[in-house]
Parts: C-alpha cells; structure tokens; sequence
C-alpha cells in the first residue's frame, strides 16, 4: 500500500516539473501592470513602462533585463536618468536604434514620456 502511494505521489510530482519545465518564461510568469517612474521629472512628462509591450510583442525574457540591467529590488539600480541612458545604462542598454529605437532620438520621446 505504501509502495502505491509513494508511486503514485512520485508520479504527480515527476509530471508538475516536467510540465513546468517546458513553458515558456513569459506564460509561466504573470506580467506585471504598468508603472509609471514619477521621478521622471522633465517638461516631456513622466515615463510609463509596460511589461507587457516589452514581454510579449518583443518577445524578450524577463532576464534579459533582469537581473542585468535592472536589479530586482527597487533603489538598488541607481537612479534612472537620461544621461544614465545616454551612457548605455537602463533602457539606453537596449534603446540604442540596433535593437531598438535609440533613446538619443529626439523623434521618440513621446514613446516613453506620455504627457497629461
């Protein structure tokens, strides 16, 4: 009886790993909401970042930006400023018009800064 039971527990745990280790990053975490970096404080108005644009339609891993760029908790990257990115830190490690449009682009601060 004991044989089975193990077995058997064996069997559901062996299935749960299994299962888990063939889904994909972004379906096995839940996106987080859109924030807004309120200390963005420049006449283009504050910056809002959504997860979800850069997880799903860019298709990138969560640890493409994390741990790397951004520390996983808050304060412990620096602070985040245009020059910060003009040197190739924060976004400016990917926003550099290769992977993506550059964040010396004047044409395209209104993709991240969103006035009121």
């Amino acid at each position: 009886m004991r044989f089975v039971l193990f077995g058997g527990l064996a069997l559901v745990i062996g299935l749960a790993i299994a299962t888990v280790a063939f889904i994909p990053e972004a379906a096995a975490i839940k996106v987080p909401a859109d924030f807004t970096y309120e200390e963005a404080k420049s006449p283009e108005g504050p910056v809002t970042f959504s997860h979800k644009k850069h997880v799903e339609a860019s298709s990138l891993k969560c640890s493409a930006c994390h741990t790397k760029v951004f520390k996983m908790k808050k304060g412990k990257s620096g602070t985040l400023t245009m020059a910060a990115m003009n040197d190739g830190k924060f976004c400016g490690a990917c926003h550099t018009g290769e992977q993506s449009f550059s964040v010396k682009d004047k044409a395209s601060c209104n993709k991240c800064h969103l006035k009121k």
